[in-house]
């Protein structure tokens, strides 16, 4: 068998390749990210979809549509409940500052300002844009739930096979590419199980501070700190920052205060734990993590962070898998214990 796959500066072919293959992916996010969350879900749900199978002799077909059915009730259940909790203190704030909002609103400053806009045009052309956006938004997003929850279910449905095939087809590198799945479920599912730590400790220091804090209904907000600690571009601070800037409003300095350096404490920590954590779960030194985050917070663009630990993960893969040098490790490439 040959023990390469590429040529000469393997290595070097392998980080160019990537490279060009991640920056094609961000490009044309918009037309991809639909496919790539479908697999996601169907590589973290097979475990149980298996199980389900297996244990109560579900057919193939229900038992994919079943999952993903679950996770986007739960993933909307989670942004309905997010946005009511927006609502409801939005409105309380109104509440609390209902006078000086009166007072604004029959303001003589307020109708100047409504009749320059509208003598000038701004006012038609914003609320056109704003329009124009919700009307192709709203299509958008919908047509992006359907196509993801499609994939999701007939990914599910055909990992299995699809698996067979592709190593039916590797020919002389089977052997390799088996062993590249069965490496590769290990990694990320040590990947999920850190991260799925990590956000529990959020889950329970969000807890802890909000009830310290007196902030009401502490465990509904404690689970959309996780929630939004999940998504890289908001983030806990998205909670923190809103919560503190109302209870400064309303007067209450030590919950607003608190809760402000209780973010920036646990910013400083999460920079320290994250990379150790990430680190040890793929077997990546913690200085390329920590590495990844600085690049991603300087150059402000979380794309950054994703390209330096997707690409030191997959590189980790392909050489325990021997792809750039000679391996003796042996792998039952029929077991199930594979990303695919």
């Amino acid at each position: 068998m040959k023990t390469r796959f590429l040529s000469d500066k393997p290595r070097l072919i392998f980080f160019l390749c990537y490279t060009l293959l991640f920056w094609i992916a961000v490009r044309f996010a918009e037309y991809v990210l639909p496919f790539v969350i479908a697999l996601v879900i169907a590589v973290v749900m097979k475990p149980l979809y298996d199980f389900l199978r297996a244990r109560f002799r579900f057919r193939s077909a229900f038992a994919a549509t079943a999952l993903t059915l679950l996770i986007f009730l739960a993933v909307f259940a989670v942004g309905g409940f997010l946005l009511f909790l927006i609502l409801r203190q939005a409105l309380s704030l109104m509440q609390e500052y209902r006078y000086l909002i009166s007072d604004y609103i029959h303001s003589p400053a307020l109708f100047e300002t409504l009749r320059d806009n509208l003598l000038s045009g701004n006012l038609l052309t914003t609320a056109s844009s704003v329009v124009t956006a919700l009307f192709r938004a709203v299509p958008m997003t919908v047509t992006f739930a359907v196509v993801a929850f499609a994939m999701s279910v007939f990914l599910l449905h055909r990992l299995g096979s699809i698996r067979s095939r592709l190593l039916k087809r590797a020919g002389e590198y089977r052997d390799l590419l088996g062993r590249v799945f069965h490496i590769a479920y290990g990694m990320v599912r040590r990947f999920i199980r850190s991260y799925l730590f990590l956000y529990a400790i959020t889950f329970v220091e969000a807890v802890f501070i909000f009830y310290v804090t007196g902030v009401e209904y502490p465990l509904a907000f404690a689970f959309v700190t996780a929630v939004a600690d999940i998504l890289p571009i908001l983030g806990p601070g998205t909670v923190y920052v809103p919560l503190a800037v109302i209870m400064i409003l309303q007067k209450n300095y030590f919950g607003g205060v608190g809760l402000l350096a209780y973010f920036l404490a646990t910013v400083i920590l999460r920079q320290i734990i994250e990379p150790k954590i990430v680190s040890k779960s793929v077997k990546v030194h913690p200085l390329a993590v920590l590495t990844a985050i600085y690049f991603s917070i300087v150059s402000m663009n979380i794309w950054v962070l994703f390209y330096v630990v997707s690409l030191f993960m997959v590189f980790r893969v392909l050489n325990a898998a021997g792809v750039f040098e000679k391996s003796d490790q042996k792998v039952d490439i029929s077991s199930e214990e594979s990303i695919i």
